[in-house]
C-alpha cells in the first residue's frame, strides 16, 4: 500500500501554507537551491499538490504545468492562481526571494496547465521524451516505498527533460514510524542522477525540529548531461 500524505488536501494547505510562515522546516534552505536555477521556458512541476506557486517565487519559468494526483489539490492550486494575492507565508517567501507582487502575479499567470496523473505507478508520464526545461518534485519520491520503487519513479519523472535542462526538489524523511516510506541517502540520490544521465550539482540534508512527522529534508540540484 502506498503511503499517504501527512493530511488532506484543504488540511495540508492550511496547515504548512496558511497565513504564518513556518520557518525552521527546511523552506529557506529550498527557496535559497530553486534561487540557482536559470531562467527556462518550460517547467513540469511532478506531485505539484497546491503549493507550485511557492516554489516558482524564486524560480523564473515563463510556461508551468502542475501535475498531482489528487484534483482536488490542483482545484485548490488553481483558485489561488486565479486570485493572484499572496497570502501572509507567500508575502514572506516573497521578501527571502526578493521578489515583488508583480513578481507573485507573474508567477500565477505562469500556470499554463495542471493534470491529474498518477506520478508514482511506474509508467511513462504523458509528456513527450526532452520536452521540457525543468523538473521538480517537492515531497513526491518520499512517498515511495522501497529504494526500487524510487529508482523506476525517478526515472520516469526525468524522462521528459531536455539535454540541458535542471531538475531541482526535496523530500523530507519521515520522523515517526509506521509510515512505510522509503529511508532516503545521498547514495540512493547519487545513484538516481547517475542512471538518469543527470549531473549532480547539490545534494544536503537539512535537519529540524518542530514537526511531528518529518526531522529533516534532503534537498537536491542537477543537470542533463
Amino acid at each position: 500500500m502506498r503511503p499517504r500524505t501527512v493530511a488532506a488536501a484543504q488540511e495540508y494547505w492550511d496547515r504548512y501554507y496558511g497565513e504564518e510562515f513556518i520557518a525552521g522546516l527546511g523552506t529557506e534552505d529550498i527557496l535559497a537551491v530553486l534561487g540557482r536555477v536559470p531562467s527556462r521556458r518550460t517547467w513540469l512541476d511532478l506531485g505539484a499538490g497546491s503549493e507550485s506557486l511557492l516554489w516558482s517565487i524564486p524560480l523564473q519559468a515563463e510556461h508551468l504545468v502542475a501535475v498531482d494526483l489528487d484534483p482536488r489539490r490542483l482545484a485548490i492550486l488553481r483558485s489561488y492562481v486565479a486570485a493572484e494575492q499572496p497570502r501572509a507565508a507567500y508575502r514572506t517567501v516573497l521578501e527571502l526571494s526578493d521578489r515583488t507582487q508583480a513578481d507573485f502575479t507573474t508567477r500565477c499567470r505562469s500556470l499554463a496547465a495542471t493534470l491529474a496523473a498518477d506520478c508514482l505507478s511506474g509508467t511513462t508520464l504523458p509528456f513527450a521524451p526532452a520536452g521540457v526545461d525543468l523538473v521538480t518534485q517537492f515531497g513526491l519520491l518520499g512517498l515511495a516505498t522501497n529504494p526500487d520503487q524510487f529508482l523506476a519513479c525517478w526515472k520516469h519523472a526525468h524522462a521528459p527533460l531536455a539535454t540541458g535542462g535542471w531538475c531541482a526538489g526535496a523530500n523530507w524523511n519521515a520522523g515517526a514510524p509506521g509510515q512505510n516510506r522509503v529511508q532516503l541517502t545521498q547514495k540512493l540520490y547519487t545513484e538516481a542522477f547517475a542512471a538518469s544521465g543527470m549531473a549532480l550539482s547539490l545534494i544536503t540534508r537539512v535537519s529540524f525540529t518542530g514537526d511531528a512527522d518529518f526531522d529533516s529534508v534532503w534537498i537536491y540540484l542537477g543537470r542533463k548531461a
